[in-house]
């Protein structure tokens, strides 16, 4: 499966709408103080990549430095991302918990899902232009984080 840049940059939007609800819902969820402040904080770091994402797809309907969508391998490999992976399951809006509204699932979605948003948007560097892609790779960075913060959490409640 094939994906232009103005797709990758929607499913960007559109992970990031999620990251920003799953986080919601885990502040709401948890009963530790810390960990509440934590999934607020995280909320909030997902609302600026929505930002940046939204900025950049709507930078890409009024420019023309973006790179041109002709490389068959990192379109394909994005494909794959979503098709086989727990990112697409995101997009479709499914309940990755499965009915379990325990912390600890909800942790192991959350470490999931940061990985995976990591390879997604590496994989994206290659189409975005120079002066784009240093906030791609803060955003990055920053997802790297997240899934430390959550594995911290983790181990913390001893899960």
């Amino acid at each position: 499966m094939r994906f232009s840049a103005d797709e990758v940059l929607e499913m960007a939007v559109e992970l990031e709408r999620r990251g920003i609800a799953f986080y919601e819902n885990l502040s709401k969820k948890t009963s530790d103080q810390k960990s509440r402040e934590i999934f607020i904080f995280l909320g909030e770091e997902e609302k600026k990549h929505l930002e940046y994402f939204q900025k950049t797809k709507d930078d890409l309907n009024t420019q023309i430095d973006f790179v041109p969508d002709t490389m068959d391998e990192t379109s394909n490999y994005l494909g794959s991302l979503i098709e086989n992976g727990v990112l697409g399951k995101i997009l479709q809006g499914l309940d990755l918990t499965q009915g379990d509204s325990s912390i600890e699932k909800a942790l192991e979605v959350g470490m999931e899902v940061e990985k995976e948003s990591v390879k997604f948007y590496e994989s994206m560097e290659i189409m975005v232009p120079e002066s784009k892609k240093e906030w791609l790779k803060k955003v990055i960075q920053e997802e790297k984080k997240h899934y430390a913060i959550l594995l911290g959490i983790k181990k913390e409640l001893g899960k």
